[in-house]
């Protein structure tokens, strides 16, 4: 006899569990109802399912919870973005996880990018161009037998005879006076080991000792001591190493 519950006949004696049926020629839907219980019975091939809560223990069937609506659900809030840590967990095939990557290191790279122009915004405001209008001509380290090293030691700004060099940056005149190939020179001391030179210039606007700010007028452009034509010599030394004075620049938002 059949009772409230989920049963099966196995081996001569009934149990809880899906009914099952083994008629390989069982085809078709059967319904039964039971009194309360508010269970059906349907048969297709071998197996019969119940419908309903039959018992405390069944927990009835969601048809909504099915292996592809489940994984519907899953791939839909694979590419979350963690509230808290921002990252993107994902459990994808290889590429899925490369292309995810990809996406996270460029959008790293953009964020990079935008504090740095910020920070070159900010500094930038210390530092100038030894010069307003010009054209950049021997540049850093290039070769020539015109110079005793045979290597160029700073950057050459072309601009017009008697056009005001400035200050790069806030400091103190070390040096003012002739010196050589460079003809009139200024030598201005800055922090951290940085100094700035200025030289072939036609004449000269501090004196050693003074405190200049950045843009201050130190001179005017000329084509004093060892030259073939009208420029700038720029160079800048940490602790009396030159480095690139373009690069030098640059890396303090001044773009030349």
């Amino acid at each position: 006899r059949w009772t409230k519950g989920a049963l099966i006949w196995q081996g001569g004696r009934v149990r809880k569990s899906v009914i099952a049926i083994a008629t390989p020629l069982a085809i078709g839907i059967a319904y039964l109802s039971f009194a309360g219980a508010g269970a059906s019975l349907s048969a297709a091939g071998t197996e019969i399912s119940l419908d309903g809560p039959l018992s405390a223990t069944t927990p009835a069937l969601n048809v909504n919870q099915t292996p592809i609506t489940l994984a519907k659900k899953s791939l839909s809030t694979t590419l979350a973005a963690h509230p808290v840590t921002g990252q993107i967990p994902f459990t994808g095939d290889a590429k899925a996880k490369a292309r995810v990557a990809k996406l996270a290191k460029a959008q790293a790279k953009k964020v990079a990018a935008a504090k740095e122009r910020a920070r070159l915004a900010k500094i930038s405001r210390n530092f100038t161009r030894p010069v307003a209008n010009y054209r950049l001509s021997a540049g850093f380290y290039s070769y020539s037998r015109l110079w005793a090293s045979h290597r160029h030691t700073g950057q050459d700004f072309v601009a017009a005879y008697g056009s005001p060099v400035r200050a790069a940056q806030s400091g103190t005149v070390i040096f003012a006076g002739w010196d050589g190939s460079y003809g009139r020179k200024v030598e201005i001391q800055h922090a951290n080991g940085i100094q700035t030179w200025y030289g072939h210039m036609s004449k000269i606007k501090v004196h050693v000792g003074q405190k200049v700010s950045v843009g201050t007028t130190i001179g005017r452009v000329g084509n004093t001591g060892h030259v073939t034509g009208t420029h700038l010599h720029f160079e800048v030394r940490r602790y009396g190493v030159p480095i690139n004075p373009v690069k030098w620049l640059r890396s303090m938002g001044i773009y030349v």
